[in-house]
């Protein structure tokens, strides 16, 4: 399936130290292995999984030039996105359900989030 526009997700910036990086890192790792044994690619089970896609870079001093050094910190993005907003609740109740994970998710999220949007519409894909 495609993303298009009316479908529903998550996209969260974390801004870690670099000396913290592991910690997020082996959230990330248990992260995608709850994904891959409870969604679905295809299909009418929610929750289908359109994209899901962790990002990790150094925050550079100056983004447009790359020499600028960083500031000391990593930057992870996380997408998801889904069909629609029961894909969205679906997750959520299955990630609730691993009690640790969404406890280290509800640690990181305290410590490192920058900016998020939970459970928000696609407004603009390269599919109206």
């Amino acid at each position: 399936m495609n993303v298009k526009n009316g479908c529903y997700g998550f996209h969260i910036t974390f801004r870690v130290p670099h000396e913290e990086v592991e910690r997020v890192d082996d959230f990330f790792a248990t992260h995608q292995e709850f994904m891959r044994e409870t969604h679905h690619l295809e299909g009418d089970e929610e929750p289908v999984v359109l994209t899901y896609a962790v990002f990790r870079g150094a925050e550079l001093n100056d983004p447009l030039d790359p020499e600028s050094g960083d500031t000391g910190h990593t930057l992870f993005g996380i997408t998801e996105i889904y069909r629609g907003p029961d894909g969205c609740q679906a997750h959520m109740a299955l990630g609730q359900s691993r009690e640790a994970m969404f406890s280290d998710l509800m640690g990181i999220t305290q410590d490192y989030m920058v900016g998020g949007l939970l459970g928000a519409r696609v407004e603009y894909s390269m599919r109206s």
